[in-house]
């Protein structure tokens, strides 16, 4: 005999879900991986990168900027990865998902995932700053958790663009709750 609420559940959902939170969780321990790294090291990373982009694109990299960019990228890989894991998440049960919540403080899903990406990636850049306080040679920043959060900001306003636009072409209006 099978379980009613088994039977809602959408299997394909659970496991890019599953994937999605996985490869979340690699790109959090990465984060946490080079913050760890004493000033040395980090440094020597980025003249690496600055040199193979000097190569591949001529004239001359300035390492402030390839660690600057390196920030942006690292969260905005983190909020891709944490959206999809949330979005996927919320689409395993139709009946557990939040369009079914009797409390909706967020006007729609895609909302909600935009918000919950938002925080989750917040709390990794202030606690990857924090965690630097404790690194040899480095130091946390609040201008570098304002840096990683471009990355994020600019994916998260991406994401809810072309989801609008996605419903519009397809002559739709974004199911929206308590309206």
């Amino acid at each position: 005999m099978i379980n009613k609420n088994i039977r809602h559940l959408n299997k394909l959902n659970a496991v890019l879900a599953v994937f999605f939170w996985i490869l979340t969780i690699a790109c959090v321990v990465m984060i946490f991986y080079f913050s760890h790294q004493h000033a040395d090291e980090s440094t020597e990373t980025s003249s690496m990168i600055a040199r193979m982009l000097t190569r591949l694109f001529g004239g001359s990299v300035n390492e402030d900027i390839v660690r600057k960019g390196a920030h942006v990228f690292e969260f905005l890989i983190l909020s891709v990865l944490t959206y999809s894991a949330i979005y996927n998440t919320n689409k395993i049960s139709v009946e557990t998902s939040y369009s079914e919540s009797s409390v909706k403080i967020i006007k729609s899903d895609n909302e909600m995932c935009i918000i919950f990406t938002t925080w989750f990636c917040i709390l990794n850049a202030v606690v990857d700053e924090y965690h630097q306080l404790f690194v040899t040679g480095r130091s946390g920043s609040i201008v570098d958790v304002a840096i990683d959060m471009i990355g994020v900001v600019v994916l998260m306003l991406i994401i809810r663009l072309v989801f609008t636009v996605t419903l519009k072409v397809r002559g739709k209006t974004e199911v929206r709750y308590n309206e």
